[in-house]
């Protein structure tokens, strides 16, 4: 697997249960490849539904500070994100969820 950033131990163990799940026989450098582009895809997934779930002057700040790389920082993103999502947990939970089923689908 990748080391370029951290990842969350929690979802690649959820993502090599739905590997096992789905019945996926891969060798050690295919499934790590294929937890990559997992977490990769719930990465993007949730990443949508936390910036859906922003107040509205909250995403309006945040679509500004993506379009103008010079201002983006974590400590800004951070800050918009800190308050502005009101169950973040449930939205995370919820997007396993999803992921999940729709993983489990293309089977």
């Amino acid at each position: 697997m990748s080391m370029e950033k951290p990842r969350n131990p929690f979802i690649l163990n959820f993502c090599e249960e739905l590997i096992k799940k789905r019945g996926i026989e891969l060798n050690e450098e295919n499934k790590e490849k294929e937890l990559d582009r997992m977490y990769s895809l719930y990465e993007a997934m949730l990443g949508r539904k936390m910036v859906e779930a922003l107040p509205q002057d909250k995403q309006a700040q945040y679509v500004a500070i993506t379009r103008d790389l010079d201002q983006l920082s974590f400590e800004k993103i951070g800050e918009i994100f800190a308050d502005g999502v009101p169950d973040a947990e449930a939205i995370m939970k919820e997007t396993l969820e999803e992921f999940s089923d729709i993983y489990l689908k293309n089977r």
